[in-house]
């Protein structure tokens, strides 16, 4: 008999905007309590504003967003969770990061690496804001689950999933504030088509963030997906089926 191990994931699409932030904690609260999940993957810099939609660096908006993610885990800790995968606002002796973090009920946050693709251009004055960390993306192993966080313009880099895939990693977690635009769901598919892996990317949603949340199996179809009216989803996988695409095309091509 084939070994199966199962395993729910969840993904969201959260508001845009800091003052919003409130009900969608007490959404995702509600919602887990009744469905506990194995992994929940938050948007990228998730409860802040979208402050690098400006082109000017302002200390005073730098300072409330990484204030206000100081204080994320007592957002966490309230949801039904065994693991939560996002990004936040830091600062590390005078370096300005958007750090991805591990949650977990008994470690508390555990901090990751900086983002390392960071866009400059309308709309996306990232590296205004902060500074690049390594490009250097590794695997992480927590009890059965191998995973790995590629943050929105980081999905893009084809190579990275490909790796990834080489090295065990069974699901790639995906924050995102993007707007609609098609690459994304592109790109999303493409990264599970070349890890062998599932995908479970979240977005933000308003202004021209444009929602959209989705978990992609590791041949790259769509399993399910969030809406403006319906922002929460969940689902049970098989992550020995991430193991078994290991062997198949196009994984199993080599140079």
């Amino acid at each position: 008999m084939e070994n199966t191990v199962s395993f729910r994931v969840a993904s969201c699409e959260f508001p845009d905007r800091a003052y919003e932030a409130g009900a969608m904690w007490r959404r995702l609260e509600g919602e887990l309590t009744k469905a506990p999940v194995d992994l929940l993957v938050l948007p990228e810099l998730a409860g802040v504003d979208s402050f690098w939609e400006s082109p000017v660096f302002s200390e005073a908006v730098w300072r409330q967003a990484v204030a206000t993610h100081a204080g994320i885990s007592d957002e966490l800790k309230h949801l039904t969770a065994k693991r939560i995968v996002g990004t936040r606002a830091v600062e590390v002796d005078t370096r300005r990061w958007n750090e991805i973090f591990l949650w977990k009920p008994e470690t508390g946050l555990v901090r990751g690496r900086p983002k390392a693709w960071l866009p400059q251009q309308e709309g996306g004055w990232e590296a205004t804001w902060f500074e690049r960390g390594p490009q250097n993306v590794l695997p992480v192993r927590d009890g059965g689950l191998c995973f790995a966080e590629l943050v929105c313009t980081e999905i893009m880099v084809s190579t990275v999933a490909c790796c990834l895939g080489q090295a065990g990693v069974q699901l790639i977690a995906a924050p995102r504030a993007t707007g609609g635009h098609a690459r994304w769901e592109v790109a999303t598919r493409m990264a599970a088509i070349a890890a062998g892996a599932f995908v479970v990317t979240a977005n933000r949603r308003g202004g021209s963030l444009a929602g959209g949340s989705w978990i992609v199996a590791p041949d790259g179809d769509i399993l399910a997906r969030t809406s403006e009216a319906n922002p929460i989803i969940s689902l049970d996988i098989d992550l020995a089926a991430a193991d078994a695409a290991k062997q198949t095309y196009p994984r199993n091509v080599r140079d």
